[in-house]
């Protein structure tokens, strides 16, 4: 057997091995989520549920703004950089990106503090959504730095602990807090899951940082934000298309209604989480392959990824379609209502799972501008059809405002892979080396 050969098959061994590994802990994050959205639906009931997960949904947003689009640079700029062990660009990437982030997240989370009673009357008409937001309010700082942390981790290809950091540490404390102290109110949830974001923080810089070595070779702030600039936009926009059917459906409908949603929306993403695996493991091999030119490679990768992805994920989303009533009654009382929005987001997800790795296939390969493009779309298209379709429909309008947004985005991203980089990523059928 030649030495070329010989190579493939053990990096195809251990992109398999790194496969399995990150679905285990993908699905370990999954449950996480899972029993988190359980305990606070069974003691928050649906409308204390209902304002915890808005708030949750507005601090989500507001991080997400915070990290200005860094968080797909990170990958990129170490998953490069791992190859040729260019230890310095990656601590100095890392160490950068987490001082502007904590920067403005801190700012942002201030300015959400002092504001949190006039959003809540004059934005959501729920004046007791006021003291949530603000007990909420320091988590913007935690989740923006852990989400980096593990974006790191993730470039390194340290797949289980960049997962361990970004879900399953927070989920489970988190829980394990709620349940044992017996939280039955909003508040204390909020309180909670700040305390919780900050303590991740710590233990997730201590799992990067501690086993970094040391290099000579610095990132520029220059090349820096020249990549995450149109990352940004990007990421502000899916920030939109995931959260404004909760946000305008606060100002509409019933904050039991909105926990429907909220509990549905976060239910539907257990049908990408196989995605969500698969990219942990393929983003920084994208981005080393597009460096080495070795597209072939990259093709090949991308659509058995696909095949994978929508084999593992055809029979959760079935169970979704077909016994939706039994999974949100899980929930508690009141969440049983929600179970068409469950269907109609689970076939959105699956929209998502069939395109492939579309958004990660722009980002690593440069093509950041093509993905924001996407983005511009997408994000002012699930505004419109929210405020259109959620005064007529009511929380269903605002769950088909989102399936459709998603879809929009992932298709159009497909169809600029297809045009950038030269292949279906849903070409399933074709014969690949992998």
């Amino acid at each position: 057997m030649s030495l070329t050969i010989m190579m493939k098959l053990s990096g195809r061994r251990e992109l398999l091995i790194q496969t399995i590994i990150s679905f285990f802990c993908r699905a370990l994050a999954a449950i996480a989520a899972l029993i988190t959205s359980l305990v606070i639906g069974r003691q928050l009931g649906a409308e204390g549920a209902g304002l915890y997960f808005l708030a949750f949904s507005i601090v989500s947003f507001v991080s997400a703004f915070s990290r200005l689009g860094l968080d797909n640079t990170i990958v990129r700029f170490c998953g490069a950089a791992l190859p040729e062990r260019n230890w310095g660009i990656i601590r100095t990437t890392v160490y950068k990106a987490i001082l502007i982030s904590s920067l403005v997240s801190f700012s942002l989370a201030i300015v959400l503090y002092y504001s949190a009673d006039l959003l809540a009357e004059s934005l959501f008409q729920k004046s007791e959504l006021g003291a949530v937001l603000k007990l909420i309010s320091p988590g913007i700082v935690g989740l923006s730095v852990l989400t980096l942390i593990s974006m790191a981790l993730q470039g390194t290809r340290r797949i289980p602990a960049s997962i361990l950091i970004q879900t399953i540490v927070v989920n489970l404390v988190l829980a394990i807090g709620l349940y044992i102290y017996s939280v039955s109110s909003p508040e204390s949830a909020a309180l909670a899951y700040s305390i919780t974001t900050v303590l991740t923080v710590i233990f997730g810089c201590y799992l990067f940082f501690s086993n970094l070595e040391r290099g000579s070779q610095v990132v520029s702030w220059q090349a820096l934000f020249k990549s995450c600039m149109p990352l940004w936009i990007v990421v502000i926009m899916q920030q939109t298309v995931q959260w404004s059917g909760q946000f305008i459906a606060g100002s509409f409908v019933s904050t039991e209604e909105v926990a429907q949603l909220a509990v549905a929306q976060r239910t539907a993403l257990l049908v990408s989480f196989v995605l969500m695996a698969v990219n942990m493991v393929v983003a920084p091999r994208y981005a080393a392959m597009f460096k080495q030119a070795k597209m072939a490679e990259l093709e090949d990768m991308a659509i058995t990824s696909t095949r994978i992805m929508i084999f593992l994920s055809i029979p959760v989303v079935t169970i979704m379609v077909v016994i939706p009533d039994y999974i949100m009654g899980l929930f508690g009382e009141g969440f049983s209502g929600g179970a068409s929005l469950l269907q109609i987001l689970a076939v959105s997800q699956f929209v998502n799972v069939m395109t492939g790795s579309v958004a990660y296939l722009l980002t690593m390969s440069g093509h950041e501008k093509e993905l924001r493009n996407t983005a511009l779309i997408s994000g002012p298209v699930a505004i419109v059809l929210g405020l259109v379709l959620t005064p007529i429909y009511g929380v269903t309008g605002a769950a088909i405002a989102t399936a459709i947004a998603i879809s929009t985005q992932n298709i159009m991203a497909m169809w600029l892979v297809n045009k950038r980089l030269g292949f279906n990523t849903m070409a399933i059928w074709k014969k690949t080396n992998c």
